[in-house]
């Protein structure tokens, strides 16, 4: 696919110990994003566009919300190319939680034999480096590029996910062709991602005395008709659909469930409300307009199935009091599964590149959760790959960690996959 020289040319220009050391200074910015403590990605996003200006890049910073930037890093082909290829990471990480928790401080970046521990080493500042590395090789080498390379430094992909929706209502994801996601996936090619649903049941009773539960209207039992509802849900669609060979099984995840909301709760008290916050992850065979239904329907069933038990216990015991219950129903966020062709050029590109710097055959897969590149896909129909160094289930541990001889490993496979996918021009 691409010349033996300008393989060699490209990763002699790639320092292994910048992409370990860009990494490390990337760990040590706190940038979960916290108003109370004053910690947002702002710091992160400054420190990356200082760096790749010093690299001779035409640099971007754009607030996608109040001190919460997106960074573009743009490396230019040679004119008349076709294609852009855009990498992706994220500045943002999620919270630290107890650092006495922590056998290493978790924004130390500290290395212990081949690993890095650290909050964000693994998801997702040592891939971010990696591609950012990658890029800075390329362009060192000066290698002809048939099109655009484009580093998407993006805020907010732990929360609601706004630095890659500002980033493509600004216009910038029109030109991309491809898209790299630089996630965990432990080296792993993986060309689908599982949808998402999240919900919020919302039960409306009346408060009492606990000693008293007649006198109000509890909604207790309404939470416990909606997690046996929901785990029917999740058990119908194993039957129906099976597993995924690269998503594994759908799931129906009940995940908080509070009680009052809001306020402290009191042992003697019946609350009024209750809250239960549903995480439904979904496969490419499933339908999105059918789950929320299928949820609508748990609503209206569990209304209807509360109401029916407590008009017959009353009557068992003698007691008349208005039995409904308001249960109500919100979609939070609707992403939809990503499916990307093996044969797409990116994916290629991605799998040659794999071969020629670890000389093994690649391994697809999928992944588990969402990404930035379920926007990509979803909203402007870009064909998305997502790989990168670190395993996949260490992200949001305490004591995370990434191989660093892997985000090495990882850096020379983006710039090879840049290069096959722009090293010539498209047919």
């Amino acid at each position: 696919m691409v010349s033996a020289d300008l393989i060699d040319r490209v990763l002699d220009r790639l320092d292994p110990a910048e992409v370990i050391e860009l990494a490390a200074a990337l760990v040590r910015i706190n940038s979960v994003f916290d108003p109370e403590a004053g910690t947002s990605e702002q710091e992160a996003a400054g420190f990356v566009a200082r760096w790749a200006e010093r690299q001779g890049f035409a640099v971007l910073v754009e607030e996608a919300a109040p001190r919460r930037p997106n960074v573009i890093v743009t490396h230019e082909g040679s004119p008349g190319g076709k294609r852009t290829l855009m990498f992706e990471g994220h500045t943002d990480v999620v919270t630290a939680g107890d650092p006495a928790a922590w056998t290493h401080p978790p924004f130390a970046a500290t290395i212990v034999g081949r690993r890095m521990y650290g909050r964000g080493a693994n998801d997702t500042k040592g891939n971010l480096a990696a591609m950012l590395c990658a890029m800075a090789a390329l362009r060192r080498a000066g290698v002809p590029l048939y099109g655009d390379i484009l580093g998407g430094v993006l805020c907010d992909e732990e929360g609601a996910m706004t630095g890659v929706q500002d980033f493509i209502r600004r216009g910038h994801a029109d030109r991309v062709s491809a898209a790299v996601i630089c996630e965990p996936q432990d080296g792993l090619i993986c060309t689908s991602q599982k949808g998402a649903v999240r919900a919020r049941f919302t039960i409306t009773g009346r408060m009492c005395h606990g000693a008293m539960p007649l006198s109000g209207l509890n909604p207790a039992p309404a939470v416990a008709e909606i997690i046996r509802g929901l785990q029917a849900l999740e058990e119908e669609a194993c039957r129906r659909l099976g597993r995924d060979p690269d998503l594994n099984w759908p799931s129906f995840t009940p995940t908080v469930i509070q009680a009052p909301p809001e306020g402290p709760a009191q042992l003697n008290v019946v609350p009024s409300r209750a809250v239960v916050l549903v995480d439904v992850r979904t496969i490419p065979r499933q339908s999105h307009p059918a789950i929320v239904a299928g949820l609508e329907r748990l609503a209206a069933e569990t209304r209807r199935r509360v109401r029916e038990a407590t008009l017959a216990r009353d009557a068992e015991l003698g007691v008349s009091r208005d039995p409904e219950l308001g249960v109500d129903l919100e979609i939070l966020s609707d992403r939809p599964c990503t499916q990307t062709d093996r044969g797409e050029p990116v994916v290629r590109a991605a799998a040659w590149a794999t071969r020629a710097v670890t000389g093994r055959e690649p391994v697809y897969g999928g992944v588990p959760g969402a990404t930035d590149g379920t926007f990509l896909s979803a909203w402007k129909r870009i064909p998305i790959v997502t790989l990168g160094a670190g395993l996949r289930e260490i992200p949001h541990q305490v004591d995370e960690w990434v191989d660093v001889d892997q985000l090495v490993e990882t850096a020379r496979i983006y710039a090879l996959t840049a290069l096959a996918y722009l090293g010539s021009p498209p047919p």
